[in-house]
Parts: structure tokens; C-alpha cells; sequence
């Protein structure tokens, strides 16, 4: 067994570890946009299915020399796709959808050694199972999870910080080139054993998996898939599009297939399906909540990580509970495989064309609650149903200190908060003027009785339950019924009052108004994700003024304030968000604007003439401008010396940051746009990264002069709190009022100097 144990567990590592090095290889082409982590793991479970696919095929239908044969030509094969570093060929030309590009890349390649190492484990243990008859192989499953799970916790403590990218596709390249090896022995020596039914004379039947097993096998692992890559994008979306925060959700993912398929197995309905019901409610309650724009990292992150573990935990342990005879153990793996594609699909492909919002998460925990009720109905165990009588006490004891202990920085009883919210929220969907709501709910009251009375009338297997149980069943129904309306009438609640809302490739957009344009101080606003991009008063009078982050007395303000004393100026900025930065335009200024998403641009400049824009600074900018489509650091690159007196590099999507525009390659491309004596103003402001450290280590081996500038809100006119870093270069020196409101840029941490090849955003989190 030490032999197959050792090539699983190492296909396994290197099944994993290639995923954040490609990854990372490739953000920077398609705009660091977090969808392309996305995209990534749909393309690779997608080739997690085929390689399923095709063991089945190969043990199906193939004799044991065939199954070698095959499979070793195949591996060779696979070697002239090394070493695994994308042509630059693939970075994109225009700023279409890049999903199918990234698709197309992974495919030419990782596609092909990628593919192999997904068959390894299914194919091994198949090859053990022939071998050792009777032998039960499902441990080995746990131990491939492991090392996948080692492969993702190694790559940002281990690889990412040590090595560059080029180091880490070699590394893996060489290490795949003994991978291979390993696993053309193993194919050499497994095709000496005959498969079972040739040598077993008096085995019992194996039986046969129905169609309800085989929708459960399909089901349960999707809908885990679907919260893993939802909860991926929640998090990279609204924190930044890093290794970190792509590996932690797919270990805790993958931990949960270890622990349901470890020996025995961890999981127990009972306690895991009443955490179930606290899981879904916290992260439900996180989402809507008010605050939940301002969840500092230290509570945001471990609160949806333990709401994956959670629902994995219960989508394995069903799983798991529902496993087949070693005899169709493809077929099981297949559909499994199967399930995980088929949720990256829905949340990488299906999601994005056709929601205007990031619904898919809501909805998963939703899909989770009432699958496992179904799993219960189908699969019913009484034991379960007695232990589940002192439930009531159990939740509102672990809800309260949960919910306490995750938004205690609040400083209020947060339990009698939630309690009050919920009554309110009952309360406020009776008396509302909108019949459609009290439709809504009554329609879920109505459900909750019909199930009551199928429950307590119910299952003649469970004719006991009609007094104890039947409650135990029916509380778990109602909880899901309410969770589904909770979270439906949130959503509604919470985009009610936005003017537009889209979505594509780069995110999801909100335009909002904060009253009519009769008010003075009404603004509209942009947001992406949870971060407010621009606003601009609604009022005629104070259309052109510059708000949010890009005041007078901001960073950038100054920096085009103190150029515009000496006549007209050029101006660049990468982002365009509302357009703001345009209102400093004059006759005679020129301003080029670089936006990679089509929306956004949309949004300023209609593609029909008669359009009236959203956002108007363009449309009344007084100096002359356009806007270059496509990421701003390809643009530059193909673009001849544009003479900059300002460049300004704002273009962060929600809190998520493109990081290739932060090395120092790129700060050496931005200069080389720059007059001698222009300024790089860097927008700093963020809450979860320190990026002060990064661009002042830049400036130093660049020999430039790098200065802070803060500033605080000021309600009166729309003014933000921000941060920007202005840069220079020596002997030119900065306007007098630009060294009046800043300060020498501070490193309050060490940090290595971030290249194209090497960056670290774990070292500069807040």
C-alpha cells in the first residue's frame, strides 16, 4: 500500500500546488481582477472531470496491459507541455470578457499535465482495489485530500515568499518530471494483477447503486463547490486577489473531504447538522447586516470559513455516508467530480451572465439548508431525530455566544440586536404598502404548515416522530424556510434602492442616489462590491465639483493643483470609477483616462448619443480627454512616452488590488510616461493592506522621493477620509503646499521589494 499511498499523495501535492503559481502567473495579464481565481478553479475542475472521466473509462473498459499502456504514453506525452509558464502571446489585446482566454491558456498549459495528475487518484485506488481484493480503498481518497491540502497551506508560507514565479514553475516542472516517473511503475506493476471477478470464485454481489444515490452523489458535492467558489469571491472581491485568501477556503474545502473520508469518518449528523442551521444564520446575518461593510479581516474571514466548514462538512459527510462497493467506485468519484464542476460552472460561468449581483453565495447557503433536509427525508435516521429534542437550547446557546464573540466590536447586546432585527424584519414585511411582500411571507407561513403536517401525518418508518421527533424534523424544515425568506427579502431590501445595478467579468456595479436632485447635498453614487468608487452631486450647481476620495486637499488634488500654476497640463489616471479626477480638467489640460472594465466606462459615456450618462464629469470636462480600454499597464507598455505631468494609479477594484500595478517594473513604466519633474500620485486607501511599505521601497530603487498625504472627511463637501502617496524625482522638488499638507512616506514594516516575478500581500495585511 506505501507505494500507492506515496504517488497519490504526491499527484496530490502538485495537483494543488500548480493551481496558485498558474494563478498568480496570470493575474496580472487579465487586470488582477479576482474572477480570474475563479475562472481558474472552474477550469480546473473541469479537468478534475475529465481526468475522473477518463479513469472510469480506462478501468471500464480496458484490460490491465491497456490501462498501462494507455496511461504511460499519455505521461510522456504530458512532458513537452513543461516547463508550465504561459506564453505572452495569451495576454489580451482589448478589454472583452477574458473568461474564455484564461480558459484557452490553462489549457495549453497546465491542461495536459493537469489532466494526469486528476486521474492519479482514482486510478490508484482502483489499481489497489484489483490488487488487494476486498480491500477497502477510501482512506487513500482522505490521504489525496491531504496532500492538496498540504500542497495550498505550503504554497504562501513556503513558495510564495521564497521563490519567484519563474523558480516556482520550474520547481514544479522538475518535481511533475519525477511524479511522472513514479507513476509509470505503478502502472507497470498494476498491470500484472487481473481484476477481481477473474479471481474471486464466490463473491457476493455488489449492489447496485440506484438513480436517487447517483443524484445525491451529483448534488452534494456541488452545492459544497458552489459555497466554496462563492465564499472565494465574497472574500477576494472585497479584501484582495491574493494566494492567501484563494488557498485557505479551498483547504478548509478540502479538510472536510479528509476528515468524511478518513477511516471511520468525523462527521456525526448530530452535532454537525444543528451547526448547520447556525452556520447558514451567522453568515446570513453577516451579509445583510448593516455593518457588514465594515467587518474588520480578523472576524470576517474566520466567520465564512467556518460557515464553508460547516455546509462542507455536511455536503462530504452525506456524501460519504451514501459511498458505493470498491466495484463502482468510478462511478462514484465520476459524479463527484462531476458535482464540483457543475458548481464552478454555475458560479463561473451561469452566475455572471445571469445575475446583476453577487446573489450566488445566498442563494448556496439557501440550496444547502433544504438539501440537507432533503437528504433527511430520503435518508431518514431516528436516532438522530431523538438527539435532536434539546436542539432549541443548543442553538440559542452556541447562536448567542457565536454571534456575540463575532461582533462584540460593535459594544451592544448583539444577540437582542439580531432577536429585534429579525421581529423587525417579520413585522416590517406585514405592514409594508407592498402587497408583494405579504404575499412572500405568507406563502412561506402557508409551506411551513403544509410541511408540519406531512411531517407529523409523515414517513410510516418514523410513525414515533409524530409527537418528539416530528417537531425535531419540523423546526429543521421551518429554519430553512425562514433562512430562505430572510435572505430573499434582504436582497431585495438591500438593492431596492439602487438606480442600476450590472455585473461581468470584473465584478458587480450599484449606482444609487442619496435623495432627489432638488437636494443640495443628494449625490449619486458608484460601488463596487462593498467599497463606494466616486460620487457626484446631483445638484447643477455642484456637479463639477471633486468629491469622495479626490478632494482639493487629497493627494491627487494637490498634485494637479500645484501643476496647474504653470500653465495647461497632462493629466493620466488608471481607474476611471465616476470619472471624478476630470473635474480638475481646464481649457488647454489633457487628460487620458485608462479603464479596463467596459461597464464603468459605460456608465460616463454611453454607447447611444441620446444616452444620458449616469456620471457626468466627462461630459462637462473642459479639457480635452478620451479613455483607453484595456488593462492600464498593457496600455502603457504598447503606448510611445506620453509626457505625464500627473499619473494617477487608483484603479482597485473594491478593496481587492491589482498588484501588477504596484511592482517595480510598473512604477519604472509609470515614470517612463512622466515628465522629468511629473508626479506619481499612488492611492493608497485600504482596509485591510498596508501598502505605504511597497511603494516607498519602489521609490528607493528608483532613487525617487516619496511623501503621505492623509486626510480626514468633510461631510460638507461629499470629501472622504483618504490616502495617497505622491512621487518625484530628485533634484525637482514638490510644490511648497504639497509639503505643507504630508509627511516623508514611512515603512512601518519590512518589505521586500515587490517585482513582476515576486510579490507578498500575507506580509503587508493590517
Amino acid at each position: 500500500m506505501f507505494l500507492y499511498a506515496i504517488t497519490i499523495l504526491v499527484s496530490a501535492f502538485l495537483l494543488f500546488q500548480v493551481e496558485p503559481v498558474i494563478a498568480k502567473i496570470i493575474l496580472p495579464w487579465f487586470g488582477g481582477s479576482a474572477a480570474v481565481w475563479t475562472t481558474c478553479l472552474l477550469f480546473f475542475q473541469l479537468a478534475l472531470l475529465a481526468g475522473y472521466l477518463y479513469s472510469h473509462a480506462l478501468i471500464r473498459y480496458l484490460k490491465p496491459r491497456a490501462q498501462m499502456l494507455t496511461h504511460g504514453l499519455l505521461l510522456l506525452a504530458s512532458l513537452a507541455a513543461l516547463p508550465i509558464y504561459p506564453n505572452a502571446s495569451w495576454k489580451p489585446t482589448d478589454p472583452s470578457d477574458p473568461l474564455f482566454r484564461i480558459l484557452g491558456l490553462l489549457a495549453v498549459t497546465v491542461g495536459m499535465p493537469y489532466f494526469l495528475l486528476a486521474t492519479t487518484g482514482p486510478l490508484m485506488q482502483a489499481w489497489y482495489a484489483r490488487r488487494y481484493q476486498g480491500a477497502m480503498p477510501y482512506r487513500l481518497y482522505a490521504l489525496s485530500n491531504a496532500g492538496s491540502m498540504f500542497a495550498l497551506l505550503s504554497y504562501p508560507v513556503l513558495f510564495e515568499p521564497r521563490l519567484t514565479t519563474h523558480e516556482q514553475s520550474w520547481t514544479w516542472s522538475i518535481a511533475y518530471g519525477a511524479f511522472v516517473l513514479l507513476c509509470g511503475f505503478m502502472a507497470l506493476r498494476s498491470s500484472q494483477y487481473e481484476p477481481p471477478n477473474k479471481v474471486v470464485a464466490n463473491e457476493l454481489p455488489a449492489p447496485k447503486p440506484v438513480a436517487r444515490q447517483y443524484v445525491m452523489w451529483l448534488l452534494l458535492p456541488a452545492t459544497a463547490s458552489l459555497l466554496l467558489l462563492a465564499i472565494t469571491n465574497h472574500l477576494s472581491q472585497n479584501i484582495a486577489a491574493i494566494p492567501f485568501l484563494w488557498v485557505l477556503p479551498l483547504s478548509v474545502y478540502l479538510l472536510s473531504f479528509i476528515l468524511c473520508f478518513e477511516s471511520g469518518g468525523w462527521y456525526r449528523r448530530n452535532p454537525y447538522l444543528q451547526l448547520l442551521a447556525v452556520a447558514l444564520g451567522c453568515m446570513a446575518y453577516s451579509m445583510f447586516t448593516d455593518n457588514s461593510a465594515n467587518l474588520p479581516i480578523k472576524v470576517a474571514v474566520p466567520l465564512f470559513l467556518m460557515g464553508l466548514f460547516t455546509c462542507c462538512m455536511v455536503c462530504h459527510g452525506e456524501l460519504v455516508r451514501l459511498k458505493p462497493h470498491p466495484r463502482y467506485l468510478t462511478h462514484f468519484y465520476l459524479m463527484i467530480s462531476a458535482g464540483g464542476a457543475l458548481g464552478g460552472v454555475l458560479v463561473g460561468l451561469v452566475a455572471p451572465q445571469l445575475f446583476n449581483a453577487l446573489y450566488e453565495l445566498p442563494i448556496g447557503m439557501v440550496v444547502c439548508g433544504a438539501l440537507a433536509i432533503v437528504v433527511l427525508r430520503t435518508y431518514p435516521d431516528p436516532e438522530w431525530l431523538r438527539e435532536l429534542l434539546p436542539a432549541p437550547r443548543f442553538l440559542l446557546g452556541v447562536t448567542a455566544i457565536f454571534l456575540g464573540g463575532c461582533f462584540g466590536y460593535e459594544r451592544r447586546d448583539v444577540f437582542v440586536e439580531w432577536a429585534n432585527g429579525m421581529a423587525g424584519w417579520l413585522r416590517k414585511g406585514w405592514e409594508s404598502q407592498d402587497n408583494s411582500d405579504q404575499a412572500f411571507l405568507a406563502a412561506v407561513l402557508v409551506a411551513a404548515a403544509v410541511l408540519a403536517l406531512v411531517v407529523l401525518r409523515g414517513d410510516p418508518k418514523l410513525r414515533w416522530a409524530r409527537k418528539w421527533g416530528g417537531w425535531g424534523a419540523f423546526g429543521a424544515e421551518l429554519a430553512v424556510l425562514l433562512l430562505a425568506g430572510y435572505v430573499g427579502f434582504q436582497m431585495r431590501e438591500a438593492n431596492s434602492g439602487n438606480r442600476l445595478m450590472v455585473r461581468n467579468f470584473y465584478g458587480a456595479l450599484k449606482v444609487h442616489d442619496s435623495g432627489p436632485f432638488t437636494d443640495i447635498s443628494a449625490t449619486r453614487g458608484l460601488t463596487h462590491g462593498t467599497i463606494n468608487h466616486g460620487e457626484q452631486y446631483l445638484n447643477p450647481a455642484r456637479q463639477m465639483l471633486p468629491t469622495t476620495y479626490y478632494g482639493p486637499n487629497t493627494g491627487i488634488g494637490l498634485a494637479i493643483r500645484s501643476k496647474q500654476k504653470n500653465g495647461p497640463i497632462r493629466v493620466g489616471s488608471i481607474g476611471l470609477g465616476t470619472g471624478t479626477t476630470t473635474a480638475y480638467g481646464r481649457a488647454g489640460d489633457y487628460y487620458r483616462v485608462y479603464e479596463i472594465n467596459p461597464l464603468v466606462l459605460h456608465m460616463s459615456m454611453p454607447e447611444s448619443p441620446t444616452a444620458v450618462p449616469e456620471f457626468t464629469f466627462l461630459r462637462y470636462c473642459q479639457a480635452k480627454h478620451d479613455v483607453a480600454m484595456g488593462d492600464a499597464r498593457l496600455s502603457l507598455e504598447r503606448e510611445q512616452p506620453e509626457n505625464f505631468d500627473v499619473l494617477a494609479v487608483d484603479a482597485f477594484s473594491s478593496d481587492s488590488i491589482p498588484v501588477h500595478l504596484l511592482t517595480f517594473e510598473a512604477m519604472k513604466l509609470f515614470f517612463h510616461h512622466l515628465k522629468p519633474d511629473g508626479i506619481l500620485a499612488v492611492h493608497i486607501s485600504n482596509r485591510y493592506l498596508d501598502l505605504e511599505p511597497v511603494v516607498l521601497g519602489e521609490s528607493n530603487a528608483l532613487g525617487k522621493v516619496a511623501r503621505t498625504v492623509d486626510t480626514d472627511d468633510d461631510p460638507s463637501q461629499d470629501v472622504f477620509a483618504a490616502t495617497w502617496v505622491l512621487v518625484n524625482t530628485p533634484p525637482y522638488e514638490f510644490d511648497p503646499a504639497i509639503v505643507d499638507a504630508s509627511k516623508p512616506a514611512e515603512a512601518t514594516r519590512k518589505v521586500r521589494l515587490w517585482t513582476d516575478d515576486y510579490s507578498n500581500l500575507f506580509q503587508i495585511l493590517k
